[in-house]
């Protein structure tokens, strides 16, 4: 077979193999959406981001791996619900001692600012987490307005 029969094979196989994997992580997220509303029943929502970017909890260390999911604010908590593994994280409003807007997290890092969030665990540890959010300035001005309240 000629190499240029072979290049275009792999390339469309690529193209394919790409189009099918946008389509599953789009049901996914909007799956995942779907829950994180019935989880949050009776809590309004202030802001949400479909496509969040978790790079982690500090409290986990650094091993762990960035993952995809919705992250939604509440008149109550911030709750990030995870695509795959599915995985939750709830933080009481209350809790929240902090804001940042580091550009790493955990040696992590995508060289753009992250929304970081300290606060205090239901055991009174000092825990952190960090998201990659579309509008930073909503999230952390939002924040920041719940914390003063």
């Amino acid at each position: 077979m000629h190499w240029i029969w072979i290049v275009l094979i792999a390339v469309v196989g690529a193209v394919v193999l790409v189009s099918v994997l946008t389509v599953v992580l789009q049901a996914l997220g909007r799956s995942r959406a779907a829950e994180a509303d019935a989880l949050l029943v009776g809590e309004e929502i202030v802001l949400r981001e479909p496509a969040a970017n978790l790079f982690g909890l500090r409290s986990r260390g650094m091993g762990q791996v960035r993952g995809n999911g919705v992250l939604t604010l509440t008149d109550r908590r911030l709750h990030f619900l995870m695509w795959l593994p599915k995985r939750e994280v709830s933080i009481e409003l209350l809790s929240i001692r902090g804001v940042e807007t580091p550009t790493s997290f955990l040696g992590k890092s995508k060289f753009t600012p992250l929304l970081q969030v300290d606060y205090t665990t239901e055991r009174g540890e000092q825990d952190a987490a960090a998201w990659l959010v579309r509008d930073l300035e909503a999230w952390t001005a939002e924040l920041r307005g719940q914390m003063e309240r």
